[in-house]
């Protein structure tokens, strides 16, 4: 039988599971105080062997991941801040974040429905254009988030819940939002989305997080070798969003079918690379049918670390850090770099509310959206 221990002391609750053997345990610490004086929280999720994953209720925000290497060695795999003031106030507003109440962009930042135009915040101008990015001004990754500690046998996790107001970045609609972490024994960062809405509205959740398998000393990161379940890709207009039909990946630099080092083509004359200015680009993924299937495997040959993606979701969206550069300071004090760290996002098409053609991101009272995404880290 199980004894649950629950420790309290001024800076730290341990919750965890004193069985024979080493279970999974919960963590959690205080990680400072917003410009409001708001305190935040930092839930240290540790598995059976002693891998962990971190993540705070400022913006469900993924701080540190750490995983071993071939030799055992374990490092941090997550490019981004340590710290509560550079989340907040930092060069790069998204790092480990949790996006919404729409994940990319939506061009002119409005669309209709049901024959009522939605008028959002526009956050950026791209091409002259208004275009509305990541949820807006004060998306989800600028508020703070409910945490309640979640323990089970295999895994321990944090679920967040948060109410978005109608209105809120011009959303109709009150969102009841949860976004569940899970770290399992097996080294599986599992993130859960669920939410009901009591108007039509929109919605399109992702996760933010910049990975480097080489681990905390960090590099460059294109030299990872990839490989994606998919055979066609958007071509981005001036908004960054969509400019027509899905395009096949034959002779393209996005034709990862089988692993290859990111940049293998980076050099190729390529309207995509240019309007892009370097290597980020979305997917459609293969035969996507809502259930959980796999995206994408990264992996760095000198560490032997990796990580596959799945994903419920019919994209996959990377981008290679090249706004990254040595005046954000990261963990530890030590400057960033660029190309130094690769999203894998996992979500519904940008500017979906206005391509009927595009898989639904609609959300109507009494329906309930859920997604999953699992990075699966590996080392060989």
């Amino acid at each position: 039988m199980s004894l649950r221990r629950i420790c309290f002391g001024l800076a730290a609750i341990v919750v965890s599971a004193c069985t024979v053997h080493r279970s999974p345990e919960i963590v959690i610490e205080s990680f400072g105080a917003l410009s409001s004086g708001e305190p935040v929280s930092l839930y240290r999720l540790v598995n059976a062997s002693g891998s962990s994953m971190e993540v705070i209720d400022y913006g469900c925000r993924i701080v540190r991941i750490s995983v071993p290497d071939r030799d055992g060695r374990v490092d941090d795999v997550v490019v981004g801040y340590g710290d509560i003031e550079s989340f907040e106030c930092g060069r790069e507003r998204f790092f480990g974040a949790l996006i919404g109440r729409y994940g990319n962009r939506i061009a002119g930042a409005s669309f209709r429905l049901d024959d009522r135009e939605v008028r959002l915040t526009p956050n950026e101008t791209l091409g002259g254009k208004p275009v509305h990015l990541h949820g807006g001004t004060k998306g989800f990754d600028r508020v703070m988030w409910h945490g309640e500690p979640l323990e089970e046998p295999e895994r321990v996790g944090v679920r967040f819940s948060r109410r978005s107001p109608d209105g809120e970045e011009g959303y109709p609609g009150n969102l009841d939002c949860t976004v569940t972490y899970w770290w399992t024994n097996d080294d599986v960062c599992r993130i859960e989305y669920a939410a009901t809405t009591d108007r039509p509205t929109v919605v399109n959740l992702s996760n933010h997080t910049y990975f480097n398998l080489k681990g905390s000393q960090g590099g460059y990161v294109m030299d990872h070798l990839m490989q994606v379940e998919a055979d066609y890709y958007f071509r981005n207009n001036e908004q960054f969003v969509p400019d027509g039909a899905p395009r096949p990946v034959d002779d393209t630099p996005f034709d990862m079918r089988q692993p290859c080092r990111v940049d293998h083509a980076i050099d190729r004359p390529d309207e995509q690379l240019r309007m892009m200015r370097g290597f980020s680009v979305c997917w459609v993924l293969r035969d996507w049918d809502g259930s959980l299937a796999k995206a994408a495997d990264l992996r760095d040959a000198r560490s032997g670390r990796g990580v596959e993606v799945w994903t419920t979701e019919p994209g996959l969206l990377t981008y290679t850090g090249r706004g990254l550069s040595d005046r954000m300071i990261g963990k530890e004090d030590r400057p960033l770099e660029k190309f130094g760290g690769m999203l894998l996002e996992t979500l519904h098409f940008a500017d979906s509310p206005n391509r009927p053609e595009f898989p639904s991101t609609v959300l109507r009272p009494g329906e309930r959206y859920r997604s999953v995404t699992e990075f699966r880290f590996y080392a060989e």
